[in-house]
């Protein structure tokens, strides 16, 4: 059974969403260890969603101006990293190798993991449908949630694992398409984000 919660937690959290687009782009333009910082950050939040949803909360979900809330902060952070990595497409050092720049201070990568998946609004609802799935079981016991995340920690460990052989052969130009990519599908994601809001 604790092995079914590993698989589910994996093939449910292995989706593309901004959460492992953006992981992908970080594990593949920088260095292991903060994106995996990265990742962990956005795992906390899938905690905190699924224990909301296990929980009842349901205040949380269904509150329309905590919705409004959420959602207009999701599509200005996704906008405002979709747009950086547009941007470092176009800088001719930002990829450079060997070569020591003059870096901003940015923020952790943890936290800035814990804002993507915060953007996210419809992560909350894929939990909500998870559970839908997984209530019965859950209901024996609340620690069943513990293989689930550790399956959907797995997915960074596999993304990091293929992005370090993809950089060996990766040169500056398949980078910066990356970046570019990276920064068009979270663009995408924002604007698909906004229509559903000022739908509903």
């Amino acid at each position: 059974m604790i092995f079914q919660y590993i698989i589910l937690g994996f093939v449910f959290s292995a989706g593309i969403g901004p959460a492992n687009i953006e992981m992908i782009k970080r594990a593949l333009t920088g260095k292991a260890w903060p994106a995996m910082v990265f990742y962990i950050g956005t795992g906390i939040i899938d905690m905190f969603y699924i224990s909301v949803v296990m929980f009842g909360f349901s205040f949380f979900s269904e509150n329309m101006m905590l919705k409004i809330a959420l959602g207009v902060f999701g599509i200005g952070y996704l906008l405002y990293l979709g747009i950086t990595d547009i941007r470092d497409y176009f800088k001719k050092e930002a990829f450079a190798q060997g070569i020591k720049l003059p870096t901003k201070k940015k923020m952790h990568p943890f936290v800035e993991g814990m804002l993507v998946n915060l953007a996210n609004p419809v992560a909350i609802a894929s939990w909500t449908a998870f559970y839908g799935v997984v209530a019965a079981d859950f209901g024996k016991s609340t620690f069943n949630i513990i293989p689930v995340m550790i399956g959907a920690y797995s997915v960074g460990l596999v993304i990091l694992f293929v992005a370090y052989f993809c950089k060996k052969v990766a040169g500056e130009k398949i980078m910066r398409v990356v970046s570019l990519l990276s920064g068009i599908i979270l663009i995408g994601f924002s604007l698909m984000f906004a229509w559903g809001l000022l739908r509903s």
